[in-house]
């Protein structure tokens, strides 16, 4: 028996800056003949949302525009030429849409598309009941894959793209600038590989306690000198490679790396105006790796958590319902919880 589907939702609608509200609004329909229209089982509130809806904003969004984008979902209607999903699927999605024919995408860097439209950012996102994705953007979960783990895909596949910037190899030592939930699921999939070390620092020490659960061998607190840890852990000469999670620490990750060693800048924060040494850089020979949004990482990530190679649903530690998004909000600005999770049709 086919689901009914209402026809109008709840959705997080961010009006202006400063600005949001939960809206009752038209549930879309399928339009085009590869469209999937899914119901939202969850969507996690990611710290791109955060800065979206900060006053000024640390990230940008079209006004009127449904946020968020870390979904899992289940197809309930298709367009007429879908040929890979069925209804009851469950699906993640990749909500970032590249346009497949400028000079990026043609060579295979769909994730620097010039034409790129973010979903939850330039068009309708997932904090809402419903919602239409082009079946290219859709990820088939294995079957029995828990919401709860399906949901963190997104950020885990962003993760996942950074670290095919680096040498990542069993042994190496690390260090990990910041442990939000993106700087854990760092933590995690490094150790997954085999890192010998890794060094971990923020200033809220409840972060520091979820990242020594996550496997992180040296916590850095706001006392403490994380430049020392890392010379600490590899005999004076720095870590392999330093990964700034935060969006304004790359001055620090510079001093924390070895010469050669390789600093992923994965953090964002429009706001954050950095002075770097360049004569240091090149002398030190150290490469900086810009990563955003991970390209050709979706499949494996879903099919890596499902297989249980990192365990990070302890991560979640705020679900709510989509009528109490500004409490949810509240949890994630408090420096107190890790992930936040929205239910917006019920758990």
């Amino acid at each position: 028996m086919s689901e009914v589907i209402p026809e109008t939702m709840k959705a997080v609608v961010f009006e202006r800056v400063g600005h949001w509200a939960v809206k009752e609004v038209p549930v879309p329909t399928v339009k085009n003949p590869t469209d999937l229209l899914v119901k939202v089982l969850a969507c996690g509130i990611c710290g791109t949302d955060n800065q979206i809806l900060l006053d000024p904003p640390g990230a940008h969004a079209t006004p009127g525009v449904i946020i968020g984008h870390e979904m899992v979902g289940e197809v309930v209607a298709v367009g007429d030429a879908v040929d890979a999903f069925k209804p009851g699927d469950h699906i993640v999605g990749d909500n970032n849409i590249p346009c497949g024919h400028c000079a990026m995408c043609h060579g295979g860097q769909y994730n620097e598309c010039a034409n790129m439209q973010s979903m939850g950012e330039k068009l309708d996102g997932f904090m809402c009941q419903y919602q239409l994705l082009p079946q290219a953007q859709a990820i088939k979960l294995p079957e029995g894959t828990p919401v709860d783990t399906a949901v963190l895909c997104e950020p885990v596949n962003c993760c996942m793209g950074s670290l095919k910037a680096i040498d990542l190899r069993p042994g190496k030592k690390y260090a990990v600038l910041g442990c939000g939930p993106i700087g854990l699921i760092f933590i995690a999939l490094l150790k997954a590989s085999g890192a010998g070390k890794v060094v971990a620092t923020d200033i809220a020490p409840q972060r520091l306690e979820w990242a020594r659960d996550l496997g992180a061998d040296v916590v850095c607190g706001k006392d403490d000198d994380p430049v020392a840890a890392c010379k600490d852990v590899s005999a004076g000469l720095g870590v392999d490679a330093v990964i700034d999670a935060v969006g304004c620490l790359l001055p620090q990750a510079l001093q924390c790396v070895r010469k050669g060693g390789d600093v992923v800048c994965f953090g964002l924060n429009a706001n954050g105006k950095q002075i770097v040494d360049q004569n240091d850089l090149a002398m030190r020979g150290v490469t900086i790796h810009g990563t955003f949004i991970g390209h050709f990482t979706f499949e494996a990530t879903a099919q890596m958590l499902a297989a249980g190679v990192v365990d990070l649903g302890e991560m979640i530690t705020g679900r709510y319902s989509i009528d109490d998004f500004g409490e949810a909000l509240d949890a994630l600005r408090s420096g107190q919880s890790c992930k936040i999770v929205i239910y917006p049709n019920g758990r």
